[in-house]
């Protein structure tokens, strides 16, 4: 609708359809008061980047003719007539007088700071022409070049601006080479941020007629950070002085508002031309750079978050891991299929052992057997299936013991949190102080698992609560962004309050650092940015700040320490529990059926009658067995007594007849 309007305020101006386009367009034969040479030279100088260009044609067509020929033959690159395509950043307009060419200024998109202008007046243009006020150039470059003379805009990071009167085509503006901004001072913003920004002390100082924080950046320490030291070397460069202001309020970067309007932050303050420069990590996104202008990023970083570290454990079920679910439920099946086969075998095959026959005695057996403590002497006609069980009882047993003592004898710990999908299924939350994000630029909305992310969101109202309420409890992981491999927390944090964290294995985002400057502003820290990076100075300032500013803290975050401490441990209760359960759990059972043999014997009698019965008879069984010993034993008496008795009368018979 807009470029509609404009192309109907511009009809009115200038031609929207040429009426003989054979008579323009045919080769003239006047010769050009601009030489091909210094046309050409004008055309290099005034469109350093643009790649395609706009041309405005004023009515008096045939007085232009011959130039326009002569920009067409030499423009290297596509051209449109008569139309605004705001892709096209270059503006050719050309005519008699300069009142045609002030009205059709008016229509050019000049407050984009890389648009570039040339106007050719064929004739003599005055010094109080209207073409040299300023305010119709905005940020844009321009040239004039008239019969009388040439002028060339000075450039846009310089206030006030002015034209400049030079001696030929080769003094026009060309590319930045040198950038001088004279000593001009510029009005800053950032905020307290590790490690782009440590400037925390603040004064009070009237700007434009309010007053106004501002940091006072006297010292070293103050004057630390990364971009802070990035800021100072594009300030010795483009040789400007500096104030920097405190943000106020909750927004770093402001809030887009209804899609077409910005709320809060550096964003807002750009926007409203009340700081030329902002920096502190600003992320480059499509909002931000919709509503200004965003420099060259000079870094990009990645989004992570730290968890909580696994804790030792000690499971009740410790007896069971040496083997997988999978595993034991192989040996119970295969318990079941052996005793199913002894016990039909035993059924069927009248020399197989009897003891078979019952299922319950037939599982009892092989789990003894199994575990090495049922050895019966009758394995007749079941060798072989008995022998089978016992060898592979003997290799299931020793690799169970084996790994059951390596368990049990290390730590072990709790699984760790590594990827996205882990970190929900381990109902974590995590948070920041400040305002709710804008999620697009966090998280891929695309992806199944971060986009659940925001639904794990906690807002953060104090300090306080951020650290014993949500840090100390375990539940709840800290934001933050990876630095040349070293995590910084989002929030200013204690580096105790780290301690009992690791960081994530999965990155759950990234994006890019720039600095938000006004439109003139662009070019010049574009080209400053470029060269820090290429030198290396913004590598050797981030090497350097965050060697001398990282904690001890924040690099143990990236170590393991899970399973690797090498330590044994004492048994104790809990890993053992299961056996222990079960020992009970089997007594109790024993107990429940010897009752029941008992309630069953005893028919309408007491179970205490009935053990009162069995103590009796337990006590005329023993009398019983006492008397058959007494008994044996005076029969042994009698018999040692009548041997003795015997022996003596041999000998005394003996001893008579040797006489």
């Amino acid at each position: 609708m807009k470029v509609n309007l404009m192309f109907g305020v511009l009809s009115l101006i200038v031609i929207p359809v040429l009426t003989d386009r054979k008579n323009i367009m045919k080769k003239p034969q006047a010769e050009s008061w601009i030489s091909t040479e210094n046309f050409t030279t004008l055309v290099k100088k005034s469109f350093l980047y643009s790649k395609c260009c706009n041309i405005f044609l004023s009515e008096s067509v045939y007085d232009v003719e011959v130039l326009f020929h002569q920009f067409i033959n030499i423009y290297p690159h596509e051209y449109i007539l008569h139309k605004i395509i705001y892709d096209c950043q270059g503006y050719f307009l050309l005519g008699p007088t300069d009142k045609e060419i002030e009205k059709a200024m008016r229509v050019v998109p000049s407050s984009i700071s890389t648009t570039e202008i040339l106007v050719i007046i064929n004739g003599d243009l005055k010094n109080t022409s209207k073409l040299f006020n300023v305010s119709l150039y905005g940020n844009s470059n321009a040239n004039i070049v008239s019969r009388s003379g040439i002028w060339t805009l000075s450039e846009n990071y310089l206030e006030p601006r002015f034209f400049l009167k030079v001696n030929s085509y080769d003094d026009l503006m060309s590319e930045f080479n040198m950038i001088n901004l004279r000593g001009r001072e510029l009005k800053v913003c950032t905020f307290y941020q590790p490690p782009f920004s440590y400037l925390k002390e603040t004064t009070t100082k009237i700007i434009n007629g309010v007053e106004t924080e501002v940091f006072l950046a006297d010292n070293d320490n103050e004057k630390d950070g990364i971009e802070v030291k990035m800021f100072l070397v594009m300030a010795e460069k483009l040789n400007f002085t500096w104030t920097i202001r405190k943000l106020e309020g909750n927004y770093r970067y402001g809030r887009r508002v209804n899609g077409t309007s910005w709320s809060g932050g550096v964003i807002q303050l750009i926007r409203e031309k009340k700081v030329d420069l902002a920096f502190g990590s600003i992320w480059l996104t499509q909002n931000h750079n919709e509503f200004v202008n965003m420099s060259m990023p000079w870094i990009q970083m990645q989004l992570d978050f730290l968890v909580p570290r696994p804790q030792p454990i000690t499971n009740f079920w410790a007896l069971t891991r040496p083997f997988s679910v999978d595993c034991w439920i192989l040996v119970i099946c295969m318990l079941f299929v052996k005793s199913i086969y002894m016990y039909t075998r035993a059924r069927l095959d009248p020399k197989f052992p009897k003891r078979f026959r019952s299922f319950f005695g037939t599982i009892t057996e092989l789990i003894g057997r199994l575990v090495g403590t049922w050895v019966p002497r009758n394995t007749t006609n079941a060798r072989f299936e008995l022998h089978l069980w016992q060898t592979t009882a003997f290799l299931l047993v020793t690799a169970y013991c084996s790994s059951l003592a390596a368990r049990l004898t290390s730590s072990e710990y709790e699984a760790r949190i590594d990827t996205v999908r882990q970190f929900l299924e381990a109902n974590l939350s995590w948070g920041h102080m400040g305002p709710v994000p804008y999620w697009p630029d966090y998280f891929d909305m695309d992806d199944p698992y971060t986009s659940q992310l925001p639904s794990r969101y906690t807002p953060v109202r104090d300090r306080e609560a951020y650290i014993h309420t949500l840090i100390k409890k375990g539940q709840f992981a800290i934001f933050g962004k990876i630095i040349d491999s070293i995590f910084f927390p989002e929030d200013d944090i204690f580096n105790e309050d780290v301690k009992g964290y690791r960081l994530m294995k999965e990155k759950v985002g990234n994006y890019y650092s720039s600095f938000a400057v006004q439109p003139w502003l662009l070019r010049p820290i574009d080209t400053v940015t470029l060269w820090i990076k290429e030198s290396g100075i913004a590598r050797f300032h981030l090497n350097d700040v965050i060697h001398r500013r990282t904690s001890l803290t924040l690099r143990e975050v990236l170590k393991e320490y899970d399973g690797l401490n090498g330590n044994f441990t004492v048994l104790g209760l809990t890993p053992l529990g299961a056996g222990f359960t079960a020992l009970i759990i089997g007594l109790l059972t024993s107990t429940m059926i010897f009752f029941y043999e008992l309630k069953q014997a005893a028919d309408s009698r007491s179970i205490r009658e009935v053990i009162r019965d069995i103590q009796r008879k337990r006590k005329i069984s023993k009398l019983s067995v006492y008397k058959k010993k007494s008994r044996r034993e005076v029969e042994l008496m009698d018999y040692d007594s009548s041997d003795k008795s015997f022996d003596s009368f041999a000998i005394k018979s003996a001893s008579y007849s040797k006489y």
